[in-house]
């Protein structure tokens, strides 16, 4: 269902649009158990920072603010100098190869189960856009994961991980 963002001058840009998946209910309770079982795998195996925020439980982004303040005043203390990087995956959950996420997973030891699960949940997507109540035509959607999915933030995780672990020096918050 595609809807306006308010407030803004024209509506006929895709940017002035939001566009929302709507998916069973039934299909979200699968997803949260798949998600809680592959989470548990990604943390036994290491695929996770201990500092990724967001999708694991007990870990907000409200949590990521103070452990950086908390961070960067015991950095200062013994008058070290301190810098932030921050970036802004604009267009994250959308612009994710499935294949190469796939590669990730079984490269991290993820049992094939749940390899398979993730496949065939990306696998064979379309996209039917909804403007005034007129439905388009289908078109196939091969990247990415669904946003409003329980699984989509954690798939996206563990895909950007790998980042986290190349940065050599410092405080890693995602």
């Amino acid at each position: 269902m595609v809807l306006d963002k308010p407030g803004k001058p024209s509506y006929e840009s895709a940017c002035s649009v939001r566009i929302m998946v709507l998916i069973g209910t039934f299909s979200k309770i699968l997803e949260r158990i798949i998600a809680a079982r592959l989470l548990t795998a990604a943390q036994l195996k290491g695929l996770l920072h201990t500092n990724q925020c967001g999708a694991p439980p007990g870990l907000s982004t409200y949590d990521a603010c103070p452990t950086l303040a908390n961070d960067v005043k015991t950095l200062q203390r013994p008058r070290l100098k301190v810098s932030s990087l921050f970036l802004d995956i604009k267009g994250g959950f959308d612009n994710v190869d499935n294949n190469t996420r796939a590669r990730i997973l079984r490269e991290g030891g993820i049992p094939p189960y749940l390899v398979s699960w993730v496949l065939s949940f990306l696998g064979e997507r379309s996209c039917t856009l909804v403007f005034q109540g007129a439905p388009g035509t289908p078109a196939p959607v091969n990247v990415g994961a669904p946003l409003g999915s329980p699984i989509s933030p954690l798939l996206f995780l563990l895909y950007i991980t790998p980042l986290l672990f190349r940065i050599p020096l410092g405080l890693r918050i995602s």
